[in-house]
C-alpha cells in the first residue's frame, strides 16, 4: 500500500509538473518575474486584475479584510469584484511591508493553476484504473485543452479551472468517501470557500457536481438520510463565510441584466474552433458575445469519440452493458449534470450557428437571479473536461475489452492503449499548435509601458503634493480609458472615484458631492465633448490630451476656452 502511494504521488507530481512545463513553453518565463509589469498593463481585464490588486495593496486595513476605499472612494468596495484573485490579494498584502514597490503575482498564479489542472486531472484519471503512461499523457490533454489557453491571460482568475477538476474528482470519490461524512465536510467545505476566494463563477460549476455528489449518496443508499446534505451545507457556508470576509456582502453592486443571454453557449460551441485549428474553419454565432462560450474540444479529442462509440458500441453488444450497468449511478447523475449544465450555459437564448432556436424563459423574476451569472456560456466548461475523462477512459477499456482473455493481455492493452493516445495527443497538440505559438510570441517579447498621459499638465499635477483623489466625472467610460486613468492615479498616490469593476458599483452620488465641494486634494477629470455640462462649476479648467481637468488651484498652463467650441 505505501509503495502504492509513493506510485500515485510520483505521477502526481509528474502531473502537476507536465502543467507547468506546457505553461512555460506557452507564456514563457518572463510572466514569473514578480517585479515585471509591463506586460499587464494595457491589456482590458488583464490590466483591471493587476491594478486592483495595487490599489488594495496601497490601502489600509479593514474589517471585512477584502474591502478598499481607494477605488471608489470614499466608497469601499471589495477586491471580489476586480477579479484580482482574492486569496493571494490578501496573502500577498500581509506580507507587503516586505515586498518591492513594484509585485505582481498574476504569472505565478498561471502557472501554479496549470500545476494544478495536472495534478487534478491525474487524480481522476487514476481513479478509473488507467496506466501509468497513459495517465500522463492523458493529463496532457487537460493542460492543453483549448478552454483553459484562452482563459489563462484574458481573465486571469477563471484561468483556475482546476477548482473544476477538483469538483469533479470529489463527485467521482462518491463511491469510496460517501459514508466517510467527516472528510466529505471537509473537502467540499475547502472548494466552497476556494471558490469566493478564486472567482464566484466557478459555484454553478463546481455547484452542480457537489448536487451530484448527494445525488448518488442517496441512489446509493437507496433512501434519504439528512447527514448526505452535511456536505453541501459546508460548501454553502464556506462558500458564505469567504464571501464576506472577503467584504463581498459589503458593496452596493449594481445589478444589471445586460449580457444575459447575449454571453451564452452557442450549441455549435464544441466544434468551433474561433481561431484555435489547423484543419477546421470557424462556424457562425449568433451573435459575438458568444465567445464567453468557446468550448472547441480539438482534434485529437473528436478522434476519441470515435473510439469511445465503438467501446460503448462493444460493450453492449459483447458484455451487455455489464461495465455501464455496473456504474450505473455515476453514469446516470453525470449525464443528468451534463445536460443542466448544457442547459444553463446556452440559456436563456438557445442558438444553433446564426439561428435563434427558441427562449427558454421572459420571466423578469428569474431573469433578474439568473444575471448574476449572465455570462452563462462560461458554465459549459465542467462539461468539456467530463468528455475528456469519458475519452480517454473509454479509449483505455476499449483495448481491454478487445484483449480479454488472450495471452499477453496486460501488455498488449499497455501497448496499443499507449500508442492511441499518444496519436491523439499529437494530433490535439498539432491542431490547436498555430494558437499557441501566437500566444508565444505575445507573452515572450519584451514589452515597456508607455502612458498615453504625456501633456505638460499631466507632469505639473503629479508634482503636488496635497492632490490626493482623482474623480472622473463621467459614468460613462470605455475600459481601456478608465484603467489607464486608473494606472496614472495610482503611479501618483490617489485614489479613484470609479473603475472598471466586475460589477457597475453606483458612485454618481458621490461624484456630484465631490463637484459641488471641491478642494485642493481633489483633481476632476471630464471627456472633452461634455466638459460644456460642467462649465458653471467652481474650478479651473485645463486641456490635458484628449481630456480636460478642473482644479480648485491655478496651473502655470493656457486655462481651457470654452468658447472654442
Amino acid at each position: 500500500m505505501c509503495i502504492k502511494r509513493n506510485c500515485d504521488g510520483i505521477l502526481y507530481g509528474l502531473s502537476a509538473m507536465i502543467g507547468m512545463m506546457v505553461f512555460i513553453a506557452v507564456y514563457g518565463v518572463a510572466v514569473l518575474n514578480p517585479t515585471y509589469d509591463d506586460w499587464l498593463l494595457g491589456k482590458g481585464d488583464l490590466t483591471q486584475h493587476y491594478l486592483g490588486w495595487c490599489f488594495y495593496r496601497s490601502s489600509d486595513w479593514t474589517f471585512p479584510i477584502g474591502l478598499t476605499n481607494n477605488l471608489a472612494y470614499p466608497s469601499y468596495t471589495s477586491i471580489i469584484f476586480t477579479d484580482s484573485i482574492p486569496v493571494l490579494a490578501v496573502f500577498f498584502k500581509l506580507f507587503s511591508f516586505i515586498l518591492p514597490d513594484t509585485f505582481q503575482y498574476l504569472g505565478w498564479w498561471g502557472i501554479i493553476s496549470f500545476a494544478l489542472h495536472g495534478f487534478f486531472a491525474a487524480k481522476i484519471l487514476r481513479e478509473f484504473s488507467i496506466g501509468k503512461i497513459q495517465l500522463l499523457i492523458g493529463s496532457v490533454f487537460f493542460v492543453v485543452s483549448p478552454i483553459v489557453i484562452e482563459r489563462m491571460f484574458k481573465h486571469t482568475a477563471l484561468g483556475g479551472h482546476w477548482l473544476i477538476l477538483a469538483a469533479i474528482y470529489l463527485y467521482i470519490r462518491n463511491r469510496k468517501d460517501y459514508q466517510n461524512t467527516k472528510k466529505a465536510i471537509l473537502c467540499w467545505g475547502i472548494l466552497g470557500a476556494l471558490i469566493a476566494a478564486v472567482h464566484m463563477y466557478f459555484l454553478p460549476m463546481c455547484g452542480a457536481f457537489l448536487c451530484g455528489y448527494i445525488l448518488c449518496s442517496i441512489l446509493r443508499e437507496k433512501r434519504f438520510r439528512w447527514k448526505y446534505l452535511l456536505p453541501g451545507v459546508s460548501f454553502v457556508s464556506m462558500l458564505f463565510v469567504s464571501t464576506y470576509l472577503l467584504g463581498g456582502f459589503s458593496t452596493r453592486a449594481i445589478s444589471n441584466d445586460k449580457g444575459l443571454g447575449e454571453c451564452s453557449f452557442n450549441l455549435n460551441g464544441f466544434f468551433n474552433e474561433k481561431g484555435y485549428s489547423r484543419f477546421f474553419d470557424a462556424l457562425p454565432m449568433y451573435n459575438e458575445l458568444q465567445y464567453e462560450g468557446f468550448a472547441y474540444l480539438g482534434l485529437g479529442i473528436f478522434v476519441l469519440m470515435l473510439v469511445a462509440v465503438i467501446f460503448v458500441a462493444l460493450e453492449l453488444i459483447k458484455n451487455r452493458g455489464r461495465c455501464l450497468r455496473k456504474n450505473w449511478i455515476e453514469l446516470l447523475v453525470g449525464v443528468i449534470i451534463s445536460i443542466g449544465l448544457i442547459l444553463f450555459a446556452a440559456s436563456p437564448v438557445v442558438t444553433w450557428n446564426d439561428k435563434l432556436l427558441f427562449v427558454l424563459t421572459d420571466s423578469s423574476t428569474l431573469t433578474h437571479y439568473w444575471s448574476i451569472f449572465r455570462a452563462t456560456g462560461r458554465i459549459i466548461w465542467p462539461v468539456n473536461y467530463l468528455i475528456y475523462v469519458a475519452v480517454i477512459v473509454c479509449n483505455a477499456k476499449l483495448w481491454d475489452s478487445i484483449f480479454e482473455k488472450r495471452r499477453l493481455q496486460y501488455k498488449k492493452t499497455a501497448v496499443v492503449g499507449t500508442v492511441t493516445i499518444a496519436i491523439c495527443c499529437f494530433l490535439q497538440i498539432f491542431d490547436i499548435s498555430g494558437r499557441l505559438i501566437d500566444l508565444r510570441k505575445q507573452f515572450v517579447k519584451k514589452e515597456t509601458y508607455v502612458s498615453p498621459f504625456q501633456d505638460p499638465v499631466w507632469e505639473e499635477l503629479s508634482e503636488r503634493k496635497d492632490l490626493k483623489h482623482l474623480v472622473w466625472v463621467s459614468n460613462n467610460f470605455e475600459n481601456k480609458e478608465i484603467l489607464e486613468m486608473s494606472k496614472w492615479a495610482f503611479d501618483n498616490q490617489l485614489t479613484m472615484n470609479n473603475f472598471y469593476f466586475a460589477r457597475g458599483i453606483g458612485v454618481e452620488k458621490d461624484t456630484q458631492e465631490a463637484l459641488r465641494n471641491p478642494d485642493d486634494t481633489y483633481l476632476f477629470v471630464f471627456r472633452q465633448e461634455e466638459i460644456s455640462k460642467y462649465v458653471d462649476c467652481d474650478l479651473n479648467f485645463y486641456q490635458a490630451d484628449a481630456y480636460v481637468v478642473g482644479t480648485t488651484f491655478a496651473l502655470r498652463q493656457e486655462r481651457y476656452q470654452f468658447d472654442e467650441f
